[in-house]
């Protein structure tokens, strides 16, 4: 299962799993922390410093101490610079989270590594009261870390024994009772921190699992609802519509008459219905052949569509040869004009069609009934009336236009 995201940079779409969804949160959450856990260290190392500088001016070694925090200055900074690099991402939806990870990964074990050297490089020359605020300094960060390491067990791991391992093996190589105390002491701290952070580290990942899990089932599935809402449409087209000539077919022809009946009941409105057959249309295409026949069929279709003028109006291919117009609102007369508007285009066009036997040209038979939409009245009696007198014009010679008013 997958969801495809844009990446800006070389517009691109890569497929993103859950997973890597996931992986990517858990990167972004360290670095959102990163700006605090930057001013912490650094004022903590500040604090220590001062401490620490009176007792080593004494001894003479405090260049050693600028040396070391100046250092861990650099380092800090360039951590504030990836910080900065980081955030110029513009697409956090898709990055590549392990690289990112790998940066985040070597910042800190850098900075662990100099605050815990530098303390086990600090206890032998200072004094008992010094070491007991170095040691809480470093149990309180290294357990103060959780709050910002715990998305990676990795980062968290390594922090720990960057930043308490050189005191502890110093605490060891001691070899007095109560550095044994201590060394103990570490060593649980870090095997609960990292314990805790595993834990929690589980917890975070089922968590962002489902929930982009569900994200991107309810992506899919909105990808597939409006797969199958375009694939109604295109099936509701292909079922009202002639493919021959593109106009309505005879089934949405039913349901917009009936429709439009339902919308003017009541209202004493006029409803005009021209039905249309081309003459001798068999003759036409046994002798001219289906091809032309079809290409007539069309022509004709253009003439009728180009008569629609409103969208509540239509024309439709009823079957064969056979065509309608449903016109809302159009009386009788009116609707006779529009039919010798198509009569006439026709004629103009010439058409040949030797096997007629009204004239020697493609001509057309029309019935126009029209009826006013009353409470009591029905689309069938329109289409009864109108089939009628089609009738009619083809019973006294075709190529003629008969009106059948209410």
């Amino acid at each position: 299962m997958s969801i495809n995201y844009n990446n800006t940079n070389n517009n691109i779409e890569h497929p993103v799993s859950s997973q890597q969804l996931q992986q990517q949160e858990l990167v972004a959450f360290l670095y959102d922390r990163v700006s605090a856990g930057i001013l912490i260290t650094l004022f903590i190392s500040t604090v220590v410093s001062m401490i620490a500088y009176i007792e080593l001016s004494i001894q003479g070694r405090q260049q050693w101490l600028f040396l070391w925090f100046g250092t861990l200055c650099i380092v800090l900074y360039l951590r504030y610079l990836l910080l900065k690099k980081f955030r110029s991402i513009e697409n956090k939806k898709y990055f590549p989270h392990l690289k990112w990870r790998n940066h985040f990964y070597l910042g800190v074990v850098v900075a662990g590594l100099m605050q815990g050297v530098g303390a086990a490089w600090l206890m032998p020359y200072v004094t008992t009261n010094v070491q007991v605020i170095l040691h809480s300094v470093l149990l309180g960060m290294g357990m103060g870390a959780i709050a910002y390491l715990s998305t990676s067990l990795l980062v968290y791991i390594s922090y720990l024994l960057t930043i308490m391992m050189p005191v502890t093996i110093w605490l060891f190589s001691r070899q007095t009772l109560d550095s044994y105390v201590l060394t103990l002491l570490y060593l649980f701290l870090m095997v609960a921190g990292s314990l805790s952070v595993k834990r929690m580290n589980v917890l975070l990942n089922e968590a962002l699992y489902y929930r982009f899990d569900n994200e991107i089932l309810v992506s899919d599935l909105k990808k597939l609802l409006d797969a199958v809402s375009i694939s109604n449409k295109a099936l509701e087209k292909i079922s009202t519509t002639d493919e021959l000539t593109g106009l309505s077919n005879y089934r949405a022809f039913r349901v917009r008459l009936e429709e439009l009946w339902h919308e003017l009941r009541g209202t004493n409105s006029p409803i005009s219905l021209i039905r249309l057959n081309l003459d001798y249309y068999h003759e036409y295409n046994a002798h001219y052949g289906l091809q032309m026949g079809d290409e007539k069929l069309r022509e004709v279709a253009g003439l009728l569509f180009a008569e629609v003028t409103h969208h509540s109006q239509m024309v439709a291919r009823l079957n064969g040869a056979e065509f309608a117009l449903i016109l809302p609102g159009m009386s009788g007369e009116n609707a006779r004009l529009l039919a010798l508007r198509v009569e006439k285009g026709l004629a103009n066009r010439d058409i040949e069609h030797v096997k007629s036997k009204s004239v020697p040209r493609l001509t057309v038979s029309i019935g126009i009934a029209s009826q006013v939409v009353t409470a009591a009245s029905s689309s069938r009696e329109l289409l009864t009336k109108a089939d009628s007198v089609l009738k009619s014009a083809k019973n006294k010679g075709r190529n003629r236009i008969e009106v059948l008013g209410d």
